[in-house]
């Protein structure tokens, strides 16, 4: 486990978090847009739904969190980060009326936890989590500023802002942790050690 004890990496901390924050209010629309108005429900199609658009979020989220729980060992963060993802969906879901679409959501949350387990580092989150959410947050907002501007509406829609600066933040995080992990990362008689 990497220290945690820089400035630094506190910083890196809250970018994480607003980063996966403003991903998420951009990302969750469209996420659940489809699988909402599909019928009848398919839970894996609807987890590859629900994983092509939050993972890079919930990959964010992950690394942010990272700080408030470093005594923990990799294995037992990594269980109740997916249990409390989990559980928030599942919560919302049948709050909302859409308990159809939970098992989806279930399996999404699994293959997330077995993702952080594949790349079992907090930074390797990081790089993977922006660099995801920033260009799916392009992708969304590009297709929304041509459907704006080919519309007649006056309204410039809020969502829109949020997907733009949203997809800026995470993709500026995800090369910030990847040039500072390059930065770090020692030479030593000839070869470079990765922690």
């Amino acid at each position: 486990m990497p220290t945690l004890n820089e400035p630094k990496s506190a910083t890196f901390c809250v970018l994480d978090v607003v980063a996966a924050i403003l991903a998420l209010v951009g990302l969750l629309p469209m996420a659940g847009g489809l699988p909402s108005i599909a019928s009848p429900a398919i839970p894996f199609a609807d987890a590859l739904w629900f994983m092509a658009n939050l993972a890079g979020p919930a990959l964010l989220l992950a690394a942010g969190l990272r700080l408030a729980f470093r005594g923990i060992p990799m294995l037992w963060y990594v269980s109740g980060y997916t249990l409390l993802l989990m559980a928030a969906g599942e919560l919302r879901l049948w709050m909302t009326g859409f308990h159809r679409l939970a098992s989806g959501w279930l399996v999404m949350a699994l293959c997330i936890g077995l993702l952080l387990l594949i790349l079992r580092r907090f930074w390797l989150w990081a790089v993977v989590g922006g660099l995801w959410s920033g260009l799916l947050l392009g992708v969304w907002s590009y297709g929304g500023i041509v459907a704006y501007t080919s519309a007649n509406a006056a309204l410039f829609p809020t969502l829109l802002v949020i997907q733009t600066i949203g997809a800026v933040v995470a993709l500026v995080v995800g090369f910030l942790h990847l040039r500072f992990r390059q930065s770090k990362q020692p030479v030593d008689a000839g070869h470079v050690t990765v922690r």
